[in-house]
């Protein structure tokens, strides 16, 4: 995560999940040293309906004050803190250029038109200018794993250096993890004849493809471990769908850190299926990183 200044931006809704993402990011800002920015949303009405407007400026002035007290109480008193008029989406777009992250819960309250939703979380992860983090609770709150999908693709490759840039700060182990496909075993002619079929068997087909992804993690991590070299990473590849593999190892992960598109994803998709999956369903934090 690039600490030259740039601020850690929360999206602040009021809900649990807000102020789950507040505390993420109000300890990620005291280990970086990153000047951290709350904006509360509120949605811009036209004024002849007024009496819904009072209604959401009071929820929007609650909920300023409210991160306002937790961030003097947290040490954060010269956190800024600011409301923003607009559809949520596109509000927390614009906040987000040149942010080092942009941190949001993975769902609001529902009670206001521009809260966060689990489905604006899903928007602004395919939209935002930087990364985002998705925070929910952990299912292992004591944690200190970040899991990193590696595919061999460009977004692969930012979610490494942002995973390990993390760990190099927080001191936690990074687990750089590589889905590969095993071979299918294709029936071969040996029923009839009586012979083995030519070509390498199953259990051959399997040791290449496992090389292959040796080869493939090996490469990708060999400029972090040179430039971090106290950093305690290690690698992992397994024969399975990527978005289960990392699903399963959230649950005792502080965080998950994937690209936006892998490897695979057609060029026009903002936000590639495994990333989606993964924040659905994962039971940790999810950093998604173009």
């Amino acid at each position: 995560m690039d600490t030259s200044g740039a601020p850690i931006v929360v999206g602040y809704d009021g809900s649990p999940d807000a102020g789950l993402a507040l505390e993420w990011a109000e300890a990620t800002s005291s280990t970086t040293g990153a000047p951290l920015r709350v904006v509360v949303v509120g949605t811009a009405m036209d004024p002849v309906v007024g009496h819904f407007r009072e209604h959401e400026d009071e929820l929007v002035a609650a909920w300023s004050a409210r991160a306002t007290v937790h961030l003097r109480r947290s040490g954060h008193a010269n956190a800024e803190v600011e409301v923003r008029r607009g559809p949520v989406v596109p509000v927390l777009r614009a906040v987000s250029h040149g942010a080092a992250a942009l941190v949001v819960g993975s769902r609001g309250h529902g009670l206001a038109v521009g809260s966060l939703t689990g489905s604006v979380t899903q928007h602004v992860a395919r939209h935002a200018s930087c990364p985002v983090v998705v925070v929910r609770p952990s299912h292992q709150p004591d944690a200190r794993r970040i899991v990193v999908g590696i595919d061999g693709s460009g977004g692969g490759e930012a979610a490494l250096r942002f995973a390990c840039d993390r760990g190099s700060r927080t001191g936690e182990e990074v687990l750089a993890v590589h889905a590969y496909r095993a071979p299918a075993i294709p029936a071969g002619r040996a029923v009839l004849t009586g012979a083995m079929s030519p070509g390498p068997g199953p259990h051959t087909r399997d040791l290449a493809s496992r090389e292959a992804a040796d080869r493939l993690l090996a490469a990708a991590t060999a400029g972090v471990r040179t430039e971090m070299p106290d950093l305690e990473l290690t690698e992992l590849a397994v024969p399975a769908p990527a978005d289960r593999l990392l699903v399963d190892l959230s649950a005792a992960s502080s965080l998950v850190v994937v690209g936006s598109r892998g490897r695979d994803a057609f060029a026009d998709l903002l936000l590639g299926s495994v990333a989606q999956r993964v924040l659905q369903a994962a039971h940790c934090p999810v950093a998604v990183v173009r």
